[in-house]
């Protein structure tokens, strides 16, 4: 069995084994009513670094949409409830889990990067690719510094478990970041 899969295997379980099942209940069913409504998707935070093999705990659905307001509307019409302290988040009514919706093509902290844009409508999960994950992560750091020490980790493990080249394809905005980091992980062995 090659690393990647054993990596898959571990979250699928870490996921099962903290309840997090649920989570990807809530997703699929968010997802489901997303595609009623023709609204495209990308699923990003630690539920796509899980899927880009580093098993993590998380507690949310992070999703990227174009219209946070409408998607927003039509997810608390379907099962979901929308949580009046934050514009950009809804829980399942079933499972109590979170979903932050995030603005595709906008910037949600002070970081060089604007989230990608969605332009695929599925009801199955539209995992963020590794590089704008990796980018969009780096940028969230930059901008919002030891509040997102955990974005910062999660780089360092995407790095290591997909033994990721220096040279990988990241936003020029974010790569002398990439770079610096790289080079520390290299020159310290790990």
């Amino acid at each position: 069995m090659s690393t990647f899969a054993q990596f898959r295997e571990q979250a699928a379980f870490l996921r099962k084994s903290s309840g997090s099942t649920n989570i990807e209940k809530t997703l699929l069913k968010a997802l489901k009513v997303l595609k009623l409504f023709g609204i495209p998707h990308y699923v990003c935070g630690g539920f796509a670094v899980q899927e880009h093999g580093y098993p993590r705990f998380t507690v949310d659905v992070d999703v990227i949409v174009p219209d946070v307001g409408f998607a927003r509307e039509k997810l608390a019409m379907n099962g979901f409830q929308a949580n009046p302290g934050s514009k950009m988040t809804v829980t399942d009514r079933e499972t109590r889990v979170e979903i932050d919706l995030l603005p595709g093509g906008s910037k949600v902290d002070p970081g060089p990067l604007t989230l990608p844009m969605p332009t695929h409508v599925s009801d199955k999960p539209q995992i963020l690719a590794l590089q704008s994950l990796i980018s969009a992560k780096l940028s969230t750091y930059i901008g919002r510094g030891i509040q997102r020490a955990q974005d910062y980790a999660d780089v360092v493990k995407l790095i290591e478990v997909n033994h990721l080249p220096r040279e990988y394809n990241i936003d020029p905005k974010v790569q002398e970041l990439y770079h610096k980091l790289w080079d520390e992980m290299h020159s310290t062995r790990w």
